[in-house]
This record gives C-alpha cells, sequence and structure tokens, in this order.
C-alpha cells in the first residue's frame, strides 16, 4: 500500500546521492572490513601439519632414517608412508612401546603460528578447535534471535551500535586469553553473536530510506563486497604469517566505524511505523537535505497527523507444519538448507588445512568464486526455474564431492596433481554459493508475510546446527580416513537434490499471500515442465 511516508520517500528522493553514499560506506568499504574482521578466526584456528619432536639427530644417520626410528608410521589409503603426527617412540632403537608426545614440531612452509600450533592444540587437545568453532556457530543461533528481536523492538540504530562493538571486543580479546581455553572459546562465542546482524541492519535501514528497485542491487554490493573482503583476508594472512597480528590488522580496520557508530541514523520508516513520526520527519529531512530535495508541506502534515497500527499476524513454528503440502515443502526446504551449510562451512575450514598447495590462494579462489555465483543463480533461475536451478547446482556440488573421494583414493595420475583439488574446490564453492542463492530466493516466495520471520529463524537454527557439525566431521577425516567428510557430504547432496525435485516450481506462478494458500501451495503442480504449471487457485484450498 503507498503511505505517506512512501510519498514523502519519493520527495526527497529514493535513490539519490544520500543512499549511493550510505551504499559507499557501508555496503563497500564496511563491509570488506566486517568480512576480514568476523572471518579472521576461522583462518587463525587453521591446524597446520605436526609431528612430535624427536631427539637431535646423530651425524651417521639420514633425517629419514631417524625419522623412522623414532617415530611409528603406516601405509596410508593410498600406499604411501605416513607419520604419526601424535605418537612417538618410548624408545628409539627398540620401537615397541609409543607414548604421547611431550612436545612438537609444525609444518611452518605457509603458517609460522596459528592458534593451535602456539597453544599445542592438536592430537588429545584437537577437539578443542572444533569445539570453539561449534559453540561459535550456536552463537550465531542465539544471537539471530536476540538481535532480530532487538531490531524491531529498539530499532535499528542500537542493533548496528551494540553488534558492531560485540564483535569489535570479542576479536580483540582473543589475543589475550588463548592460555585458556574456556576464556578463548567464550570470547569466540561473544564475538561470533552478532552473526550478519550488522550488514543485514545497515542494509534494512538502507532498503527503508529507498526504491524498491534498490533492493536487489544493495543484496549483490553486500555480497561482492564480503567476498573481496575474503580475498583480502586470506592474503594478509599469507604476508604476515603469524596469527596475532593477522587478528589485529584485519580487526583494526572496524575501529574507525565503531567510534562512528553513535553517527549513524535510525531507519526512518522503523520509527515511523513506531508512531515516531516527528523523529522520522527529521531524518527525512536531513536525507532531503543532502539529496537537494524538499519535502511538500501538505505531506509534512499528513506525517504529522498519521497513527499508525501494526495489524501483521505471525504465527508459531508448528504452523509450518500444519498441512502435508506445505510440511512437506518445508522440510525440503530444510534439507537444502543442511546441504548448503554443511557444504559450504568444510569449503571454507578445510581451505585453510590445505597440504599439496598454497592454503591462501585456494581460500583467495573460493571466495572470489562466490562473485559470479550471484549472476548465474540470477540467471539460472529466471531461465530454467528454480527447481532446475536447485537439482543442477547441488548436482554438480555432488560431483565435486564423488570426484574428491576419486582423487583421494587415487596414488598417482593427473588427479593427483595440486591444482586438480582447487579446481574441485572452486567449482564446488560456486555451486554450493548458487544453491545458497536459491535458498534466500526459496524463503521469500514459498512463505507468505505472516509465516516468513518464522521460516526463516527455523532457518538459522538448521544452518547454524548444520555448520557446528562439520568441525567434528573435519575431525573424523583427520583422524581416520580424509575421504570421511566427501562421503557425508556426496550423501547430504544427493539428499538435497531429490529435496529440489520435491518442492513446488515458483517461476511464473502464483505466490501464496496467506497461511491458507501457503498450506496447500504446489498441490495441483504435478507437471515438471514450466510452460504447463498452473498457478494456485482458490478451489484447490479444498484439495
Amino acid at each position: 500500500m503507498y503511505s505517506v511516508y512512501d510519498r514523502a520517500l519519493n520527495e526527497i528522493g529514493d535513490d539519490n546521492k544520500y543512499q549511493k553514499r550510505f551504499d559507499v560506506i557501508y555496503h563497500l568499504i564496511f563491509m570488506v572490513f566486517w568480512a576480514m574482521a568476523y572471518m579472521n578466526i576461522i583462518l587463525a584456528l587453521t591446524i597446520t601439519p605436526h609431528e612430535c619432536k624427536i631427539p637431535e639427530k646423530p651425524k651417521n644417520i639420514s633425517d629419514i632414517e631417524w625419522k623412522i626410528i623414532n617415530i611409528p608410521s603406516k601405509e596410508d589409503i593410498k600406499g604411501e608412508l605416513k607419520f604419526d603426527s601424535c605418537l612417538i617412540y618410548a624408545n628409539s632403537y627398540k620401537n615397541n612401546e609409543t607414548k604421547a608426545c611431550l612436545e612438537y614440531t609444525y609444518d611452518k612452509t605457509w603458517f609460522e603460528k596459528t592458534v593451535p600450533s602456539e597453544y599445542n592444540w592438536v592430537c588429545d587437545k584437537e577437539l578443542y578447535v572444533a569445539n570453539i568453532i561449534a559453540y561459535s556457530k550456536i552463537g550465531e543461533v542465539v544471537g539471530s534471535f536476540f538481535f532480530g528481536w532487538f531490531s524491531d523492538v529498539y530499532g535499528r540504530r542500537y542493533t548496528y551500535i551494540i553488534s558492531i562493538i560485540t564483535l569489535f571486543i570479542g576479536r580483540s580479546m582473543t589475543l589475550v586469553v588463548g592460555n585458556s581455553y574456556v576464556l578463548f572459546s567464550i570470547i569466540c562465542l561473544i564475538g561470533f553473536l552478532p552473526s550478519w546482524t550488522a550488514p543485514f541492519t545497515l542494509s534494512a535501514i538502507c532498503i527503508e530510506m529507498s526504491s524498491s528497485k534498490r533492493r536487489v542491487a544493495i543484496a549483490r554490493l553486500r555480497f561482492i563486497s564480503y567476498s573481496v573482503g575474503l580475498v583480502i583476508m586470506s592474503l594478509t594472512y599469507w604476508w604476515i604469517r603469524d596469527w596475532k597480528i593477522f587478528i589485529i590488522v584485519t580487526t583494526l580496520p572496524l575501529l574507525p566505524f565503531v567510534i562512528m557508530s553513535w553517527k549513524m541514523i535510525e531507519s526512518p520508516r522503523w520509527l515511523y511505523s513506531q508512531g515516531r513520526v516527528k523523529e522520522s520527519l527529521t531524518i527525512l529531512k536531513k536525507i532531503a537535505k543532502v539529496n537537494n530535495k524538499n519535502i511538500e508541506a501538505d505531506t509534512i502534515r499528513d506525517i504529522l497527523i498519521t497513527k499508525t497500527v501494526d495489524k501483521s499476524q505471525v504465527f508459531g513454528v508448528l504452523k509450518l507444519f500444519s498441512t502435508r503440502r506445505l510440511a512437506l515443502n518445508v522440510i525440503s526446504l530444510l534439507v537444502i538448507c543442511v546441504f548448503v551449510s554443511l557444504s559450504y562451512t568444510q569449503l571454507l575450514l578445510s581451505s585453510g588445512e590445505k597440504t599439496d598447495g598454497n592454503p591462501f590462494l585456494d581460500f583467495a579462489w573460493q571466495a572470489t568464486m562466490e562473485i559470479p555465483s550471484v549472476f548465474i543463480g540470477a540467471w539460472l533461475v529466471d531461465r530454467i526455474g528454480r527447481r532446475y536451478t536447485g537439482m543442477l547446482s547441488i548436482g554438480v556440488t555432488a560431483f565435486t564431492w564423488t570426484s574428491m573421494v576419486i582423487r583421494e583414493s587415487s596414488t598417482g595420475g593427473w588427479i593427483r596433481k595440486w591444482w586438480v583439488s582447487s579446481v574441485f574446490s572452486m567449482l564446488a564453492r560456486l555451486s554450493t554459493t548458487v544453491a545458497f542463492y536459491l535458498l534466500n530466493l526459496l524463503n521469500m516466495e514459498l512463505y507468505p508475510t505472516c509465516l516468513r520471520q518464522t521460516g526463516l529463524a527455523l532457518f538459522t537454527v538448521i544452518n547454524g546446527l548444520g555448520s557446528s557439525v562439520i568441525p567434528y566431521v573435519m575431525f573424523l577425516g583427520r583422524r581416520y580416513d580424509p575421504r570421511i567428510p566427501a562421503l557425508i557430504l556426496i550423501v547430504v547432496s544427493l539428499t538435497g537434490v531429490l529435496a529440489s525435485f520435491i518442492l513446488p516450481e515458483t517461476l511464473n506462478a502464483k505466490l501464496p499471500e496467506t497461511l491458507e494458500e501457503a498450506q496447500y501451495f504446489g498441490c495441483k503442480n504435478k507437471s515438471y515442465k514450466l510452460k504447463e504449471l498452473k498457478p494456485l487457485r482458490q478451489d484447490q484450498h479444498n484439495a
């Protein structure tokens, strides 16, 4: 509905200098710095190759012979000799009794220092890293709920201020609490509590003072800036090599935004919706001044006498499963959500542990692949439809994980080349990000307004829980068989393809606007050809 607020926004310019300046400062510059600060701890927690520190070698023996005498070894699945990372022989020349390492030596080819290498969080303490990441992901879930509620009740401005300060303090404090696993876990959890609150809040403020036509451009700019931030972050660590200096360098750029956070405006639309029309009008006039526009006197008068009442109705999570068809749609979306969270997190975390090539370049190349994925996803969903886009993108990811299993099982040939692993990872990152783009679109299309927040909240929970599992999957891969993560993800990917096949097509279909329409959306869409899809009719409610 076209309100007096929309009229005022049109008069002051809803796609003008103020909005574009906001984009440059926050959706471009801030987003790059935020991405580095938010994700830097993930690279800092990389577990690098390590072995037990052995006694000094005598002069009359080779390095490899001395290593065989002191460290237990066995053939891996490729038939190659592999030394144990956590055990050493109690007596160098008897080789009949082993003991845990007292000291470790770390491969410093790429990383001079990481958190695990500095505090020896390896072997019997290797789960420390998995636990920290898992706790942090759960913290994201809790924080998303809290800040989502806080933003609606207390406004966008305070939400942004608190979230950015929390992130800055959380990352800064990791520099001084590393000696304590418990304190480090708590500080990491605090740093992840804001989740994506700051970027989403800034986007909400911008969208609520802009034309609806700018929404796609805002989302794309934010997404691209985030990917650029990840690229810069990985290359920065490659240059610095020490995790503490790296954390400082990638967190400090946020300080000016923390200091200036008090200057952030409140969303004029949120103020208007809360009945605080005078404050809303003040901000609208500020925007108008920058845009060299004026608000008409009649519009000002109408704003001041407006009484806003929020009549939107929101249902509980059980309503998402109130009919068989709606439950099937929701479960299918959640299965795709599990696929995206597991696949994306696995790719993100494993790139730092790459041992057959440059882990920083691998991380950077993967992040770069997210940029074209946005445009590819947007093109595919409109060209071949949502369902086929899901089946294609998830199917490609299943192919890449299968290829990785074959690679890990091979003993030689071109598939063992370092660049092959990078190509597979980049392709998986691209296809997974396309699926993520699709998932966000379907979350907006399959849920009516009354169920959208509930559906997004459930999506956040499943995404966080799925991400928290991956550190333990990677632990199994390091300890027992490197093929385990890929095998698990093959199964998840194939399930995701099936879930995408089950979903109703939303391209060119009448989308559900009420709870009743959502409960039966897709019941009659038996055909899988886009041209034969039929929009939902009123008489389908009785199906």
